[in-house]
């Protein structure tokens, strides 16, 4: 396998060929896949998954789920390893598409590090948010390996269906752009595989003129009104709570995606259960411009998608860090990343989004770019200038800083606790 991953030190890549393992995972219907790392420790064959998912144990010739207490207790691990890494079908940890890698010599906790787990062993005490997401690495190589080896994304409309998605655009007081939103999810949704369920939930935040969707739009596309005024991170959580699909994309209401958005964003999810995705790139369009169809010249954020994976391993994080990570206004996450919600405590102009995903990250997401798609706003640029803003804006918002802060120091494992 020619290859583009960055493999750590010490992994050697399998010269699987996409062709073979496509005919495999044919075999499996195209079910959705994960990655686990195959070792061996006392007592016996183990296959690794993510924080957030079940590890497996070979006993008696069957894969038997593992005790996540002692997966966790392999973090301070030293003895010496050799590891395969495997795609497997979701939940089907004998079901292997294809062999990604292999690693002769290293060592559990370097294993674990791989798949999300935070690099020291936790006893005795709740870990905060900052701890397990300065613990832990967010080089997101597995997945990419998985996606060369089965070639993707490039092959992802030859897919008979991916992931059904969900999309929540919160919204207020956004009659103007309501429409240009709508039309380009529909228009994305209109590139997915013909077999893929979709929707989308226009939430709109008690708006003081109701809003109204255009006439004349699938089914798919609803509209719920807020009984009372929950801001951002609250209209997101009412919109999840309706949402139907595996996959969630979280929308700002004015910012439309390119036709090519959903089917890049959801075949990663299709490689891996516990996911964040963000967009790499947007654009501003001119009216009357022609609708791009990839934003193959699309402006990258600060830093570039690379300093994703720098994010945790032993870094401090504060507000700073994590909000290079979504500062776009989306994000798509899997069904149970999203179900983690949003803070619900946030008022006016928040950083909800990083805070959100600061959680998610220390539950054992990953949180991805997506450089080959985008967003846009068309006709004119938002202002995020807080010298121009009104004075109670502008302190609503650094209020909403410190309630960050706090959550940051809140027990990672607990629900969101009101800062109010």
């Amino acid at each position: 396998m020619s290859t583009n991953v960055l493999f750590p030190s010490g992994v050697c890549p399998s010269a699987v060929q996409p062709s073979a393992a496509r005919e495999r995972w044919a075999r499996h219907g195209f079910a959705p896949l994960e990655v686990l790392v195959e070792v061996v420790v006392a007592p016996g064959w183990v296959r690794l998954a993510g924080p957030a998912r079940t590890s497996w144990l070979a006993r008696s010739g069957r894969w038997v789920p593992m005790n996540p207490a002692a997966v966790q207790a392999m973090a301070s691990d030293r003895q010496t390893v050799s590891a395969r890494v495997l795609a497997v079908v979701r939940d089907e940890p004998g079901s292997v598409v294809a062999e990604l890698g292999s690693a002769p010599v290293g060592t559990s906790a370097e294993v674990l590090g791989w798949l999300g787990w935070p690099t020291v062993r936790e006893a005795g005490r709740p870990v905060s948010v900052r701890d397990r997401f300065g613990a832990r690495s967010n080089d997101y190589w597995l997945l990419e390996a998985a996606m060369e080896a089965l070639g993707l994304p490039e092959a992802a409309g030859d897919l008979p269906v991916l992931p059904g998605i969900s999309v929540v655009a919160s919204a207020r007081g956004a009659q103007s752009v309501l429409a240009g939103t709508v039309g380009s999810v529909i228009e994305a949704a209109g590139r997915l595989p013909g077999r893929t369920p979709w929707e989308c939930i226009v939430v709109d935040d008690l708006s003081t003129s109701p809003l109204r969707l255009p006439e004349g739009l699938p089914q798919q596309v609803r509209l719920v009104r807020a009984s009372e005024r929950v801001y951002r991170g609250g209209a997101r959580n009412l919109g999840q709570s309706l949402a139907a699909h595996p996959v969630t994309v979280f929308l700002d209401d004015d910012l439309q995606m390119a036709p090519d958005y959903l089917l890049e964003h959801a075949v990663r999810h299709l490689l891996w259960p516990d996911l964040i995705t963000v967009s790499g790139r947007e654009e501003y369009l001119e009216p009357d411009a022609p609708t791009p169809q990839r934003l193959p010249h699309g402006k990258q954020t600060p830093g570039g998608a690379g300093h994703l994976r720098d994010i945790g391993a032993g870094s401090r994080v504060g507000p700073r860090e994590v909000y290079e990570l979504v500062m776009r206004g989306d994000i798509v996450a899997s069904r149970s990343v999203a179900d983690v919600g949003f803070p619900p405590d946030y008022v006016a102009y928040g950083p909800e989004d990083g805070t959100f995903v600061a959680k998610a990250l220390s539950c054992g997401a990953f949180v991805v770019p997506v450089p080959e798609t985008g967003l846009y706003r068309r006709g004119y640029h938002r202002t995020g200038n807080l010298v121009a803003q009104d004075a109670a804006r502008t302190a609503a918002f650094v209020a909403n800083l410190e309630r960050q802060e706090r959550h940051f120091d809140a027990p990672a494992d607990a629900g969101w606790a009101g800062v109010r």
